[in-house]
């Protein structure tokens, strides 16, 4: 997936704050903050120039970000710039999240991914989040729906639990794609159906004891009905990816 990445110049980190929170409105879904810039990262084919103007203008801002740059982020190989940086996550020491070509001592469950060009490896906050509360919900039978899956992490986590059956959705091709090749690498395929879309894939006859989705609030919002609607009574229903602000 093809990003826009927005550089702003904001001096006062309260601005930064306020703004990255009205940017996440607005579909912004990766924010880097070094001195006083912000680096804001949106999907090429949901940016709007005038949507971004209209709000710093809309909350009279203009004295306090300025826009310094527009550039836009190719495709990149993801899996050699991982390779060369990335080191195992350990989770509450029972979960070890790691690549093919790591060894580790041995954990209670081990996930390998293999990362491509989808999110979740264990060190985003969001993802380690995640995997912390799952070791506390009953998985084992159930029935889950991994919402926005990346790389398949949570869904093979919760195939490792237990659970007897995962739907694992994403709307990009390439994390469909990446989340069937983790999953064949933790021997899980028999548990796991993979399917490509948005909220729209989310089988309409199927009902869940546990429905798990690491996204943005954006999408979060958006969806929130009918993921409400898919659970079964007495469900989990475990969201992350949610500015406190």
């Amino acid at each position: 997936m093809t990003y826009v990445i927005v550089t702003l110049h904001a001096p006062d980190p309260a601005y930064r704050e306020i703004f990255i929170s009205l940017l996440d409105g607005i579909g912004y879904d990766g924010f880097e903050e070094a001195d006083a810039d912000i680096k804001a990262y949106i999907p090429e084919q949901q940016y709007d120039a005038d949507k971004l103007s209209e709000i710093i203008h809309a909350y009279a801002l203009e004295d306090h970000i300025q826009v310094s740059s527009i550039a836009v982020m190719p495709d990149q190989n993801w899996n050699a710039l991982w390779e060369s940086n990335f080191q195992p996550v350990v989770i509450d020491d029972k979960v070890v999240v790691k690549a093919p070509f790591h060894q580790t001592p041995a954990y209670h469950y081990e996930i390998i991914i293999e990362p491509k060009m989808a999110f979740g490896t264990g060190h985003h906050e969001t993802t380690a989040m995640m995997i912390r509360q799952m070791l506390n919900v009953p998985m084992r039978g159930a029935q889950v729906l991994d919402f926005g899956c990346g790389t398949g992490i949570l869904a093979i986590m919760a195939a490792k639990l237990g659970a007897q059956h995962i739907t694992a959705i994403d709307n990009d091709p390439a994390a469909t794609q990446n989340t069937l090749e983790n999953i064949d690498i933790n021997q899980c395929r028999s548990q796991i159906t993979t399917l490509q879309g948005d909220h729209t894939a989310i089988p309409t006859n199927e009902h869940y004891h546990v429905i798990l989705a690491n996204i943005n609030r954006n999408v979060i919002l958006d969806t929130l009905p009918m993921l409400c609607t898919s659970l079964l009574p007495d469900a989990v229903l475990l969201l992350s990816g949610i500015f406190a602000q």
